[in-house]
């Protein structure tokens, strides 16, 4: 996968060009938008109309422009030379000039050099004109000097443009006036350009290339508007690049923290409850304790006032009764799940064996002096299977 250069991503993929010509003492302007898409270089919109030095709102002027100057405010000579040096070339074509008034750009041929000038104030003045309108001019040239960027591409020998014909002959005048009033297209690496926007097309693909074989004052200035478009652009699209970070890092943030914010709630609400259950169970615990304690104090008061109580009742027992069962606060009923259990409370059921009536009536007097003895029942006295006397006691305690 292959990432746009920064200065693709800068330029964007659409670019209109604009060739300002003079035609019959009037000025016009020719306007053409490229799209850069998979397939290549698109044409998408084209125009030629009067200038009136403002734009039609149908062209987005946020766009990249490139300028290409063709009026009659523009002197083109030819030159017999491809010398390297500029000056020698100005010097030869327009001797005796003040280059600090002037604006010019150099196209070198095979043999010949084509110089296209203008003056300073003129060109600052239509660049001024489109910066009213919020228009950045990112590229400038002069003449057909943009038509060096397609020579080698265009097959045929003639080139028209709005108001000029161009011979690729360099034995013949390379330019001379001409106007067309039919249109020509030019295959251009498989690209139908017209004959009136072939300039403005050709200044498109400068732009887009970063590149010239010309040389002069206006390719300098045209360098300088082409880095002013990109540091604007640069900042503009950084601006919403950060602001869109920005926006999405506070989102992912946000979502983080509600997703934590819940977590964070509900482990609250989890702990919230847990201490909560924890007090309870604390104060069941204490509970247990009170009630254990209390359970311990009543049962060794109770182990230790029936203890004394058997030892009253059984001290004196005549040998002839025999024990056999003796139940402190026996249960009213049988235990059954699920109910609770019943006992007859200050009470205690003897049953046993006499051989002597005489001894268990004595004995029966005996325990009912004990003071903590409220009464004595006989439940049951007679004879068993065995012909021994049984007898069952119920005793009530005070």
């Amino acid at each position: 996968m292959t990432f746009p250069s920064i200065t693709s991503f800068l330029l964007g993929r659409q670019y209109i060009g604009i060739e300002h010509f003079t035609l019959k003492s009037e000025e016009k302007i020719a306007l053409i938008l490229i799209e850069e898409k998979k397939e290549g270089l698109v044409v998408s919109k084209k125009d030629r109309v009067s200038y009136s030095q403002k734009i039609a709102e149908k062209w987005d002027i946020k766009l990249p422009f490139f300028l290409v100057i063709n009026t009659n405010q523009v002197i083109q000579k030819e030159v017999l030379s491809i010398e390297p040096s500029d000056d020698k070339l100005l010097h030869k074509a327009f001797p005796n000039t003040n280059w600090e008034e002037f604006y010019f750009e150099i196209w070198r041929l095979k043999t010949k050099s084509v110089i296209a000038i203008t003056r300073k104030t003129y060109l600052d003045e239509i660049v001024n004109q489109y910066e009213k309108q919020k228009i950045i001019i990112s590229g400038i040239s002069l003449g057909i000097c943009s038509l060096s960027e397609i020579l080698e591409y265009i097959k045929v020998d003639q080139i028209f443009t709005n108001n000029q014909l161009i011979s690729k002959v360099e034995d013949n005048p390379i330019i001379s006036s001409n106007v067309q009033d039919s249109t020509i297209s030019y295959d251009i690496n498989d690209l139908e350009v017209e004959n009136r926007h072939v300039l403005a097309f050709s200044g498109i693909l400068r732009l887009i290339l970063n590149s010239s074989p010309n040389s002069g004052s206006v390719i300098s200035y045209s360098e300088e508007l082409y880095d002013t478009y990109n540091q604007k652009q640069f900042f503009a699209k950084g601006i919403k690049i950060m602001i869109g970070v920005l926006l999405a890092v506070l989102l992912i943030n946000f979502a983080f923290f509600t997703h934590y914010y819940k977590l964070a709630q509900e482990t609250t609400e989890t702990v919230l409850v847990n201490k909560s259950s924890l007090e309870d169970i604390g104060k069941i615990k204490q509970r247990i304790i009170v009630k254990e304690e209390k359970v311990k104090n009543s049962v060794g008061k109770t182990a230790s006032q029936s203890s004394l109580l058997i030892n009253e009742i059984v001290k004196e027992i005549p040998s002839s009764i025999l024990l056999t069962e003796l139940i402190f606060n026996p249960l009213e009923k049988k235990i059954k799940a699920g109910e609770a259990v019943l006992t007859t409370d200050k009470s205690i059921t003897v049953t046993g064996t006499t051989l002597s009536n005489d001894d268990f009536t004595h004995w029966i007097e005996n325990i009912e002096k004990i003071k903590w003895i409220d009464k004595v029942l006989i439940a049951h006295f007679g004879k068993n299977d065995a012909n021994e006397t049984e007898f069952s006691i119920k005793i009530r305690l005070k």
